[in-house]
């Protein structure tokens, strides 16, 4: 670390372990520290907040599992890439415990997935595109098989996601993962699988066109059918 890393303050008693979490983000974003950089020593950041390297070390424990830091056996503690993975784990299991039910899930999915269809469109690249033929070819060849369908549906739509060129739209859609795998199981179940494959031809086509509007007026109509689906299965 050089003499332009912000120095930390030290802790008061009150909250000591969130006060150091808070301290180690606030050192990492002032200070623009980048993925892979290390973190000066224990003794010294302990030094500097005043507190004790066991404290210091369950506030790392913290730290990892908000994303901001990795922590290796024998190595400096160093700033992590950031990924949604965290905030998807902490969410998820919000999420799993609460009474959302999958028509909530469809509807949440209606306001995020027609926009991400939108920004595809404009901005997918060839390689995009080739993915998402792949994965459609990848759908067709395993229409009997539902639990490798609903993984190739649900990377369908990552791929859009990816297309999409905006890193939020993963933040917000990754604690839904399990969600939408279960989603996905139950309105495959029928005849979901060429419901599917219909939807995404339709979005796949309006991508390759660069049509924005199509694009998401597809995936409109894609998430109204999963909607139907799922309100078929509710009533059987």
């Amino acid at each position: 670390m050089d003499d332009t890393t912000p120095k930390m303050v030290p802790i008061q008693n009150q909250n000591k372990i969130e006060q150091i979490v808070n301290s180690l983000k606030k050192m990492i974003i002032d200070g623009g520290l980048k993925p892979g950089t290390s973190l000066p020593a224990e003794r010294e950041l302990s030094a500097q907040l005043g507190v004790s390297r066991f404290s210091l070390r369950e506030a790392f424990q913290v730290a990892k599992s908000q994303g901001l830091i990795t922590v290796s056996r024998g190595k400096r503690v160093q700033v992590a890439n950031p990924s949604p993975d965290a905030v998807a784990e902490i969410m998820s299991v919000a999420l799993e415990r609460s009474t959302t039910s999958y028509l909530d899930l469809i509807e949440a999915r209606e306001c995020l997935e027609c926009q991400i269809a939108r920004f595809a469109a404009q901005r997918a690249d060839v390689s995009d595109i080739h993915m998402l033929v792949e994965n459609l070819a990848d759908l067709k060849r395993n229409q009997d098989h539902l639990s490798s369908c609903v993984e190739i549906d649900l990377r369908f739509h990552h791929l859009l996601v990816k297309a999409s060129r905006n890193v939020v739209f993963e933040v917000m859609l990754a604690p839904l993962a399990q969600l939408l795998r279960e989603s996905r199981e139950q309105t495959m179940k029928a005849d979901g699988v060429t419901r599917a494959i219909q939807g995404h031809e339709k979005i796949l086509s309006s991508v390759k066109a660069h049509d924005a509007e199509a694009a998401a007026a597809a995936m409109s109509k894609h998430l109204k059918m999963a909607k139907s689906d799922l309100k078929r299965f509710e009533r059987t």
